[in-house]
């Protein structure tokens, strides 16, 4: 029901009420079966998506956003580091406005609300500013990923940390160009605007060819947890040695 209406109801009008319906569509949830650590809620269940994702009612993040916040939260103080998010999700963006003082974020092409409008081919800041970058799905859109690659080096200052995630697949990276159309594009690499697929070992080799050292985090969890994480999760977190 939840992705019918979705494709039913124009996207402007749902961005300009979103923070509304979600209320709304909150209290259909009520229970405290299961949290939201992005916001503070607890529900009855989640929202299963039909990819089996579970999407929180109240703020709409996904699995991976949670993941990622209780990832930083141990990982990371945020009070005085300078902080880059790529593509943020609302709510995780809300989270983190509310407890880092430098979080700066980005959206080149205009899909989500976000402080800047940076090219990922060149970012337009300067050397060695952020101690912590967050690029999540965004490298798998991006033709010209290696460039990309380089600019997410440059702009991080040494021993600075970048968490990357992407889809990822066994073997090698499958990309291809000559593929330009939404529909071949979504029967090739599983959404109609990505341009290739990853393996993990192909996009750490990208990741070293710049200078990164790269650690691969396999992040699992229990399938009753009542946080809505997923079972398995990779997340590549590559430092800039200073």
């Amino acid at each position: 029901m939840y992705e019918q209406l979705k494709r039913l109801i124009p996207i402007k009008w749902l961005k300009k009420n979103e923070d509304f319906l979600r209320r709304v569509l909150a209290l259909r949830y009520k229970g405290n079966t299961v949290y939201c650590n992005i916001c503070n809620s607890n529900f009855s269940k989640f929202i299963q998506l039909s990819n089996n994702e579970l999407l929180c009612p109240k703020c709409g993040c996904l699995p991976r956003t949670r993941k990622l916040l209780s990832l930083l939260l141990q990982e990371q103080g945020f009070e005085d580091k300078n902080i880059l998010h790529f593509s943020p999700p609302k709510g995780f963006r809300k989270k983190l406005d509310s407890i880092a003082k430098n979080y700066i974020t980005t959206d080149y092409e205009g899909e989500f609300d976000a402080d800047k409008r940076l090219n990922i081919e060149a970012i337009d800041e300067e050397d060695n500013i952020y101690e912590i970058i967050i690029c999540y799905h965004v490298l798998e859109h991006i033709i010209k990923d290696e460039v990309a690659i380089k600019e997410l080096f440059r702009v991080l200052k040494p021993n600075g940390v970048c968490y990357i995630q992407t889809p990822f697949k066994d073997g090698e990276i499958y990309e291809d160009y000559s593929i330009t159309s939404k529909e071949e594009r979504l029967k090739h690499f599983g959404q109609d605007d990505h341009v290739r697929i990853y393996s993990v070992n192909g996009l750490v080799g990208r990741l070293n060819n710049v200078g990164f050292e790269v650690e691969v985090l396999y992040l699992d969890e229990h399938e009753s947890n009542n946080k809505g994480f997923s079972v398995k999760e990779t997340v590549l977190k590559a430092v800039k040695k200073g």
